[in-house]
């Protein structure tokens, strides 16, 4: 496998004579800086100035020779998320004040489909460009965590929860929630390469992940990896999970009824209540019901204080985009369970059905507008589904 990051003169090199995977060693660069560069402004223009210029220079080159008989499904399914959110845009339209929302939007879903196809493209072109981009997110979450607890000591408490600790990260995981989301699928990318290679340095990067995970306090992310973790061990070592689940569940008992050390946080977590969870989805099915086939826009908000959306990925999509949106999201994840299972690398089978659990468990308290971005929702979902989905060259595995 060649180096997770290329060489200037490599890239020099690619800038001469092929353009298409030059974007796809800048896209490697994109998403290692997510996680080092201080906030989401400085990492959008990265996009902005090293991204969009040379992705609309390529096309106009027609260096992207494609059809829609060679695209993967997932593509394509992704594609149709994207229109079915420009058709709620358009349709939400109704004064001229609204223009301007409508054209920002617009704007986002542009840059997540550029983000989505150059990484979908990517790893339909480069065989090793999976073992790359683990490589890549394990080490640059690393220097996020080192980074993030020295400098971010933001431990703050909530006024519902007393002493829970909220740290927040540094860069894309600087919001506690999206933080978590993020770093677990970190984690489980370092836990599977773990189990792998039986390596400290693996070892290591899961325990870091994780200890950065709890130190946020989210509990749906938590509780993600808390599922898929048993999934990837599962997958790997069918017969050694089911003599540890049973050997687990008592010492968890036994730890909570104590109440002590780590499970004295799990028990605050719990008494933390609902987060207005609960009151979010109330909102959110009120307003879709009021227009339920095309939704209100991605503009929409709630007039809650510090919760406009409904955090949560079904009804995010079905508020904002309608029955339209969720069908389009359904057919997505579906065309991604497809690929996954359809794949003839079966050893990369296990992390990628973790992978995907975990994004889908955390999208059910904390998600909300998909096509926005640059933002992390392209980390929590676009990247992880993608991941999850294990396309690959025609030649080594069939495309999803």
């Amino acid at each position: 496998m060649k180096a997770v990051l290329a060489s200037p003169r490599l890239l020099t090199q690619l800038w001469r004579t092929d353009r298409r995977t030059l974007l796809h060693e800048l896209m490697l660069f994109f998403i290692g800086s997510g996680f080092i560069l201080p906030n989401e402004p400085v990492w959008s223009d990265v996009f902005y100035i090293g991204i969009i210029p040379l992705f609309i220079y390529a096309v106009c080159k027609k260096d992207f020779d494609l059809h829609l008989k060679s695209c993967p499904a997932t593509l394509l399914a992704a594609g149709g998320v994207m229109i079915a959110f420009c058709l709620s845009i358009v349709l939400n339209v109704a004064t001229p004040s609204q223009i301007g929302p409508a054209a920002f939007w617009m704007w986002n879903i542009i840059c997540s489909s550029i983000f989505v196809f150059l990484l979908t493209d990517a790893f339909a072109k480069q065989a090793d460009y999976r073992e790359r981009l683990i490589t890549l997110m394990i080490g640059a979450g690393m220097i996020n965590i080192a980074i993030a607890l020295p400098l971010r000591l933001g431990f703050q408490p909530l006024p519902w929860e007393g002493d829970i600790l909220r740290m927040q990260g540094w860069g894309l995981t600087r919001h506690p929630i999206l933080g978590a989301v993020i770093m677990g699928g970190v984690l489980l990318m370092a836990l599977s390469r773990a189990f792998s290679r039986h390596h400290w340095r693996d070892w290591a990067a899961t325990l870091a992940a994780l200890v950065f995970v709890l130190l946020t306090g989210s509990r749906g992310p938590l509780v993600g990896i808390l599922l898929a973790v048993p999934v990837l061990a599962g997958m790997k070592y069918p017969k050694t999970i089911l003599t540890a689940l049973p050997v687990l569940a008592v010492i968890t008992a036994i730890g909570l009824r104590a109440d002590v050390g780590v499970f004295h946080l799990v028990q605050e977590q719990i008494g933390r209540g609902d987060s207005h969870r609960f009151m979010l989805w109330s909102l959110a099915w009120n307003d879709i019901c009021q227009m339920p086939v095309f939704g209100h826009g991605p503009a929409a908000k709630f007039n809650t204080p510090g919760e406009p959306f409904p955090h949560n990925l079904i009804l995010s999509t079905w508020l904002y985009a309608g029955a339209v949106g969720i069908v389009t999201l359904l057919l997505y994840l579906g065309a991604v369970c497809r690929s996954l299972f359809s794949s003839f690398d079966k050893a990369s089978r296990p992390l990628s059905t973790a992978i995907l659990i975990h994004t889908l468990v955390s999208s059910m308290t904390d998600f909300a507008q998909v096509v926005k971005g640059p933002a992390p929702m392209w980390y929590m979902f676009w990247l992880a589904t993608i991941f999850a989905a294990q396309i690959a060259p025609r030649s080594k595995a069939s495309a999803g």
